[in-house]
């Protein structure tokens, strides 16, 4: 499984700052690697702090995808009912060589 931290941040971020709570450990929202990207989801608990259930649930999956892709992120459903998240363009720029100038008219390489 290929890890993507920068998508996983930027996803954690989104998602604090649209008000969804996002501390490990205390927050049923679970933020983790998945196989093409970061998947969102929600850890099994009993009681108050489980995940939410019914239109609830709906409810709560299609607030993150909302606040997911307007940040630009492309969103898809999970078979267990989240969300997998993928990044529409590359969140880190690799130190890639600079484009060529274009030549000028008239100009002769040789």
């Amino acid at each position: 499984m290929v890890e993507h931290p920068e998508l996983c941040e930027d996803v954690t971020e989104a998602l604090a700052r649209a008000g969804f709570d996002t501390a490990p450990g205390a927050s049923p929202l679970r933020i983790g690697p998945g196989p093409e990207g970061v998947v969102v989801g929600w850890r099994l608990a009993d009681g108050p702090e489980g995940p939410p259930s019914g239109a609830a649930r709906a409810a709560v999956v299609e607030a993150a995808a909302a606040v997911l892709r307007e940040r630009g992120h492309l969103v898809a459903g999970t078979a267990d009912g989240g969300l997998l998240v993928t990044a529409a363009e590359p969140l880190a720029v690799s130190a890639a060589v600079p484009d060529e100038p274009e030549a000028l008219p008239g100009q002769w390489w040789g």
